[in-house]
């Protein structure tokens, strides 16, 4: 009768594997939140930190601090954080300034379009007409 005795190193431990795959789909989307505010964090003031990957993950900040976490996890996120915060403005005033740039470039936009579209509403008037009169 043979037992195995040693510790299940290899097989990782549920909780742990939930609690990394919230961490990795809450890092993901707050990427996609980034992408899709050109450049601006939505939540927070702006600010992606540690605490704030946490919250959006459901995972408490002091488990990274925990042996399983504290060399892997822990230092796979700050590099992330790193990365994420290097896109980002980093203090509420930054954040404002930021935002007010997207928002004008924004207006900009908005102004090149409407001028767009009265010059598509003039040509469209114009071939009316001539198609008007071609048909009479």
């Amino acid at each position: 009768m043979t037992t195995d005795s040693t510790p299940s190193i290899d097989k990782p431990n549920a909780r742990t594997e939930a609690a990394l795959a919230r961490l990795h789909k809450a890092m993901r989307d707050i990427e996609a939140e980034i992408a899709a505010h050109q450049g601006i964090y939505p939540f927070n003031f702006g600010r992606v930190t540690q605490s704030e990957l946490c919250r959006r993950a459901d995972v408490k900040k002091a488990t990274l601090q925990n042996p399983v976490h504290k060399d892997t996890t822990r230092v796979e996120i700050m590099a992330w954080l790193d990365g994420v915060s290097a896109q980002l403005a980093q203090t509420r005033d930054g954040t404002r300034e930021r935002v007010t740039e997207v928002a004008d470039g924004l207006a900009a936009e908005v102004q090149r379009l409407t001028q767009a579209l009265q010059a598509a509403e003039q040509r469209i008037a114009q071939l009316e007409a001539e198609n008007a009169a071609l048909r009479g």
